[in-house]
């Protein structure tokens, strides 16, 4: 396994592998519907499937992800890993799992993505079996599934995290051969969203966090046993659109600057994050998102610009969910240490202010 040093070190990196290069390889493709809930109407009527009416897209994920479990790329079984909720008001959730690191993240910005016509190189995707499928825009009414396909222009490259957090952890890349992802945008946001409707899982959880060195973004995902901490604090509403209109709310009693978006209609919810997501990469703002309740409830934590680092909690983290490597830590691990892990980074009171400030002037735009 690559370390993050080994990133660092030009002779190692001079060393190592052609990387992988998206062209003329065949996956699996799943093609969206071109009568997307997103643009034509509410998703309110989606509910948590029956195991028997599964939904496409989750079955083809989780086959994917199971097949490569059993084919060893994994560094460990997450699935036996030790979990518990902390004692305390919030109910944090600790995992236990010495295997666990943080350098399996993708560096993206260290392992310089290249783009050279219509080739796609990833140097921190070592073979193709860690690329599990794509999903992509489509021109036919209802979704569909192509077993053998080239690697679309505009999709999302779903691949495998070798250091799963939880079950079913995958991230989910941006891909065109005109465009360097750098930072969210409105395009990637609806693909993401997109995937969040259509997997239609109670379980499911997309996560971003944002880098301002990274030369290209990514998203993640997976299934959670139980739903964060944050998922379950009170709001406190401050901008609504109407009883069936968006409601941006910050969340209370909770140790990280946190707002809550909220709609049934998800296009203009994602066009409105968007542009706020825009202008806080713009004001140096680090921020994470979590997406949940099929992309109808997104969280937006707010972190502490620091000149050493950027975002230095994963959105996972700002939810609540803490993954340690020690036993002892796992053992000992108090509502009290972690209110202090996650107040230490959090955006001030001014800041926050601001921040809603900018999120009512945008949304009420839109609104209008």
């Amino acid at each position: 396994m690559v370390t993050v040093e080994q990133l660092q070190d030009d002779n190692f990196l001079s060393q190592c592998p052609p990387p992988l290069s998206l062209q003329d390889i065949r996956i699996p493709l799943y093609r969206f519907g071109s009568n997307s809930v997103l643009d034509n109407g509410s998703v309110g009527g989606i509910s948590c499937l029956i195991e028997e009416e599964q939904s496409v897209l989750d079955s083809i994920l989780l086959a994917q992800w199971e097949d490569r479990m059993w084919k060893g790329l994994f560094r460990y079984d997450v699935t036996t890993s030790e979990i518990k909720v902390i004692g305390g008001r919030r109910k944090f959730i600790a995992q236990f799992n010495e295997g666990w690191s943080r350098d399996c993240m993708p560096k993206l910005g260290k392992n310089k993505i290249r783009h050279q016509k219509d080739v796609f190189e990833f140097s921190w995707m070592e073979r193709q079996e860690e690329l599990l499928f794509c999903v992509a825009s489509g021109e036919k009414l209802n979704p569909e599934l192509v077993l053998s396909a080239a690697v679309p222009d505009c999709g999302l490259l779903i691949t495998i995290n070798s250091s799963p957090v939880e079950y079913g952890h995958v991230f989910l890349v941006p891909h065109s051969s005109y465009i360097l992802h750098q930072f969210l945008d409105a395009r990637s946001l609806e693909l993401v969203l997109r995937v969040a409707v259509e997997v239609n899982n109670c379980s499911f959880r997309l996560f971003y966090d944002y880098s301002p060195s990274a030369s290209h973004i990514y998203f993640q995902a997976c299934y959670l046993q139980i739903p964060l901490p944050v998922e379950f604090m009170p709001l406190d509403t401050f901008f609504g659109n109407g009883q069936e209109g968006m409601r941006i709310s910050s969340v209370t009693d909770y140790p990280i600057k946190t707002l809550v978006f909220e709609s049934n209609h998800l296009n203009m919810m994602m066009v409105v994050l968007a542009e706020i997501c825009s202008c806080l990469q713009e004001k140096l703002i680090p921020y994470n998102l979590l997406i949940s309740d099929h992309g109808k409830r997104i969280f937006l934590f707010f972190q502490l610009h620091t000149s050493e680092n950027f975002c230095t909690l994963s959105a996972w983290e700002c939810g609540g969910y803490f993954v340690v490597k020690s036993r002892s830590e796992f053992d000992q691990a108090t509502e009290h240490a972690l209110l202090k892990q996650l107040t230490t980074v959090s955006l001030d009171d001014e800041g926050f202010q601001g921040v809603k400030r900018l999120c009512c002037t945008i949304a009420s735009k839109f609104a209008s």
